[in-house]
């Protein structure tokens, strides 16, 4: 079953941080799991009124400006996307901003305006209530 939950564990938690560039310490990591496999993860901080993303990883990659990442990596970002994007509306926030650039047009096939080293978008575009 797949599932997006907070690290639970701080040291390693504090490890991801630290490895990730900007992420301040004060930053979560969003782990998606498939039963007991890790299938990526999210680094994220609450800054303001905004949801920022400093890295995602999956299955290992954390760089995905080199090459289009495949459908299933795709997939996999997409979903810890929308569930940091939820955690972050949870906790109050009303915009999503990224701290690297757009690559492969991800965030602007979602909406988001893309510059050149960053994209953003207002947390609704994620998150719709009915």
């Amino acid at each position: 079953m797949l599932q997006i939950v907070p690290m639970a564990e701080k040291t390693e938690e504090a490890a991801l941080l630290a490895k990730t560039e900007g992420a301040p310490d004060n930053g979560r990591v969003l782990m998606m799991t498939d039963g007991e496999e890790t299938l990526g993860y999210v680094v994220v901080a609450l800054e303001d009124d905004t949801l920022v993303f400093y890295g995602f990883s999956v299955s290992g990659q954390t760089d995905f400006t080199k090459a289009k990442p495949d459908p299933m990596t795709t997939f996999v970002l997409d979903t810890l996307m929308r569930s940091a994007a939820s955690f972050g509306e949870t906790n109050g926030m009303n915009y999503i901003r990224t701290a690297f650039p757009d690559f492969f047009d991800f965030f602007k096939q979602r909406g988001f305006a893309v510059a050149e080293d960053h994209a953003e978008a207002p947390m609704s575009l994620i998150v719709h209530y009915e």
